[in-house]
């Protein structure tokens, strides 16, 4: 026993120093290698002076000063309000202009007329709703880590603790987080944008996400962006639970105010959003909302900080200041102000405000519901017109209003027997083609500005190239692209709100206690920013992922031999949602060692086998030639043809490890170590000295490998010889075989087709040369038959010219005979010479 003490003290000597802790040490961890982290009270004191730092600041400034900074900026805001008048006013008409609210502005006023809308403006905003959720919060979670620099154990390790933290964070410690920015994008086209504000709940211990109307954002007319402002402004409407709270948790300081009974004057788009909800306030306010404004702006509130930024929670009604906070990292010397509030955009303009669709396509979302309504209106009146009718008579005075199929009788006067004399339908038209036609440009016209959908793409080719249809997607959706790359920089931008809210506010024990494990620390949140959104800027829609797989699984086609094959398959089952698509495909082979027998069943069963250099190679390949060359065994017809190809693959990695291996134990030799050290070092001189040595070793070596291999390349050529003989006999695999007579098929049916297309062209010149020789005959002929008309017609009108010469000539000789008788006489004879002289 009196040895024991002895031990102790020698055991204390290998241990190192020991000490006693004293009693203020507030917390000693115990790490993973059995040592302990012993803290000494600096957290407490560190969270003591953060707790100081970011206090609220009202509890301590003067009253008046506080009245003063109040009132100075309540007049600012209402000036911020006044200069956004007419911004709220689009906001509220393109919230009108989607119809849901059935009070869509136009229209005729007669009774019956359409009051429908056009869809334009809802299509948009639900179409960019649903694929920007898709795309910023996948069921999995929306962060993915992301390493800036050297990627070392120690940093993947706690990027990745971090993105699965925030994952749970996203989707079950905050559920309403992804209703918050399903709200805020369904709105971001009609408002130009919208404002997802991220801060930590002191009550329920977490963060806590809040969707902020553009419309509850006042910003000042001078900024001109909404994260450089000097002052932004966010509208609450609180209730008297709700406020209570805030006092109790100490956000705010508790200043006696006066009840409210009225509610708070709400924006324009907000009443009109009402309206389509279905929501009617009370003239009374039950809830007791109050108007609180949140101001985050730059103030000289403090002499040592001078001009920096401050939040700032105002009474509307009463003037007071309920919180005034300093708004920057308290080791920050620059001061930088820390966002909150994040926007998301739709297109930016020039202006602090970015734009939305009713500025865009506003007034083209109008004139296709005026359109609209026209053409139903006129559609209207044609079926069931209105009439004139005659004043006068006894009956003179009726009038009937006829509902549609009803039969009514109506008295007539004394004169009356027919109806149409008293009665003339109104003259309408029918509903006009050119309207129609114009209604369909402005819808084309109302999408070819910001397009959303791919129609175009279920008309185009299926042929089409992959790069061809790549493009046709990019291009057709470049502002949708836009868009979203502005959404995933807002994503960016909320992570690290979150990132940064983690690393104010997280508590260990809570992660623990929530989780049932410390799978992240608060000092993890406190180093660089390793996560960003999961999303991709550059990739939009699912049609762009499966043009991409398509487009790698032909290049792997084309080039095989620099492709992981079973990587792109699991890719593309990946892109295509497959349940469990891993379990579908065979196992990944692994190599594994054997001994000779059983590599030899392996090969023989088509299984993959490899050499490990530890191996008897010698031994190895003596079995192998042994089983190779047997006639009823590896080189017979049933084995051959799969155990031969595996085998001789198998025969050279023996071959190749053997050669490696002697060289190396040669060198090791005559250096008198193990020269494998040599093979870590960077030194020149050493590597030369090195390789120098190899090459001394490698010609001891290879003489003898002639010795032991001598008659491997004639029983190799035998086995090749078996394998050409296999493959003349043909595939012996029966899918070989149908893929044979697959290709045979094709080449039959391509030579066959080639033969048609030669006969068809014989054809087609035959034709042709028919067709030329009846033409140039028929030409002959009709040549032949108005050469002989011609002839004709030539002897005809000489015939006549004869004949009219004869005549005249006879005529003209009786002529003379009767004129001589005349003469004679000396009397006129009636008698007349026909065409010829008449003297």
């Amino acid at each position: 026993m009196a040895s024991e003490p002895n031990e102790l003290n020698e055991a204390r000597e290998d241990l190192g120093e020991m000490f006693e802790l004293p009693e203020e040490i507030s917390e000693v961890e115990d790490t993973e290698d059995g040592g302990a982290i012993v803290r000494f009270g600096e957290d407490e004191e560190e969270e003591a002076s953060e707790r100081e730092f970011y206090a609220n600041l009202a509890e301590t400034l003067p009253e008046g000063v506080m009245d003063e900074v109040a009132q100075e900026f309540l007049g600012l805001i209402s000036k911020d309000k006044e200069a956004r008048k007419k911004r709220d006013e689009q906001y509220e008409e393109g919230i009108r202009r989607t119809g849901l609210g059935d009070d869509a502005p136009g229209g005729a006023q007669f009774q019956g007329a359409s009051r429908v809308v056009h869809p334009m403006l809802t299509e948009v905003c639900v179409d960019f709703s649903a694929r920007a959720i898709k795309e910023l919060f996948p069921a999995d979670g929306p962060v993915k880590d992301f390493i800036v620099g050297d990627p070392t154990a120690d940093k993947v390790a706690k990027a990745e603790r971090k993105s699965q933290y925030m994952n749970w964070q996203l989707t079950q410690q905050m559920p309403e987080f992804r209703a918050e920015l399903e709200q805020l994008l369904t709105q971001v086209p009609l408002g130009g944008a919208q404002y997802l504000k991220l801060s930590w709940d002191p009550n329920k211990k977490r963060p806590v996400p809040l969707f902020v109307g553009i419309d509850d954002i006042y910003l000042p007319y001078a900024a001109t962006n909404f994260y450089s402002a000097e002052r932004k402004t966010h509208v609450q409407y609180v209730t008297e639970i709700e406020y209570q709270q805030r006092v109790r948790s100490g956000m705010y300081r508790d200043v006696d105010l006066a009840p409210t009974t009225m509610e708070p004057d709400v924006s324009k788009a907000e009443k009109a959003n009402n309206k389509i909800e279905g929501r009617d306030g009370s003239a009374y306010d039950v809830d007791g909302l109050r108007t609180i404004f949140e101001i985050y702006a730059i103030a000289d509130l403090e002499e040592d900080y001078g001009l920096a930024p401050y939040i700032l929670s105002v009474d509307k009604v009463t003037g007071k200041v309920l919180a005034v906070y300093r708004n920057w990292r308290e080791e920050d010397d620059t001061l930088e102000e820390m966002q909150w509030i994040i926007e998301f955009p739709f297109v930016p303009w020039r202006g602090a405000y970015p734009i939305g669709i009713p500025q865009m396509i506003g007034g083209i979302s109008a004139a296709a519901t005026g359109a609209l309504r026209a053409l139903l209106d006129s559609a209207h009146i044609a079926n069931f017109p209105g009439m004139l009718k005659l004043k006068g008579g006894r009956e003179g005075g009726q009038s009937e209003r006829i509902d549609p199929t009803e039969v009514k009788e109506i008295e007539g006067g004394a004169f009356s027997d027919d109806i149409r004399k008293i009665a003339m339908p109104l003259p309408f038209n029918q509903p006009s083609p050119v309207l129609f036609q114009l209604l369909g440009f402005l819808v084309d016209a109302g999408k070819g500005v910001v397009r959303t959908t791919l129609d175009t793409m279920t008309d185009s080719n299926a042929n089409v190239p992959v790069g061809t249809q790549l493009a046709r997607i990019e291009q057709g959706m470049m502002v949708f692209s836009a868009i979203h790359a502005r959404l995933h920089d807002a994503m960016g931008r909320t992570l690290k709100v979150l990132h940064r809210l983690n690393s104010m506010y997280l508590e260990d024990e809570e992660v623990k206690e929530e989780l049932g494990e410390l799978i992240v620390r608060r000092s993890d949140f406190e180093g660089p920013m390793d996560v960003i959104p999961v999303s991709d800027p550059n990739i939009f829609s699912e049609a762009q992922r499966y043009a991409q797989v398509q487009a790698v699984a032909q290049r792997a086609l084309a080039l095989p031999q620099i492709y992981d094959l079973r990587k792109v398959e699991e890719r593309i089952l990946h892109q295509l949602k497959i349940p469990n698509a891993k379990d579908l495909l065979l196992p990944a082979p692994k190599p594994k060692e054997m001994n000779a027998i059983n590599e030899n069943v392996a090969a023989t069963l088509g299984r993959p086998i490899s050499a490990f250099p530890e191996q008897d190679h010698l031994a190895h390949i003596q079995v192998h030639l042994d089983y190779l060359t047997s006639p009823v065994l590896g080189s017979s017809m049933l084995m051959s043809g799969t155990y031969i190809p595996i085998i001789l693959n198998h025969l050279k990695e023996h071959i190749a490890l053997w050669y490696a291996t002697h060289v190396f134990e040669v060198a090791s030799a005559a250096a008198g170590t193990d020269i494998s050290e040599f093979q870590k070092t960077n030194s020149p001189e050493v590597k030369k000295s090195f390789d120098q040595m190899m090459a001394m070793a490698s010609q001891k070596v290879v003489p003898n490998a002639g010795q032991a291999f001598g008659a491997i390349p004639q029983i190799v050529q035998q086995a090749m010889q078996v394998m050409q003989q296999m493959q003349s006999l043909g595939p012996q695999d029966p899918r070989m075989a149908v893929q044979m007579a697959e290709v045979q098929r094709k080449a039959a049916a391509d030579q066959a087709s080639t033969q048609l297309d030669q006969a068809r062209l014989q054809l087609e010149a035959q034709k042709a040369q028919i067709g030329s020789q009846e033409q140039a005959a028929r030409l002959q002929q009709n040549a032949q038959r108005e050469m002989l008309k011609q002839d004709r017609l030539d002897q005809r009108q000489a015939a006549e010219l004869n004949v009219k010469m004869v005549t005249n000539r006879e005529d003209n000789e009786t002529a003379k005979e009767i004129a001589a008788a005349e003469v004679l006489s000396g009397e006129k004879v009636g008698v007349s010479t026909g065409t010829g002289i008449n003297p």
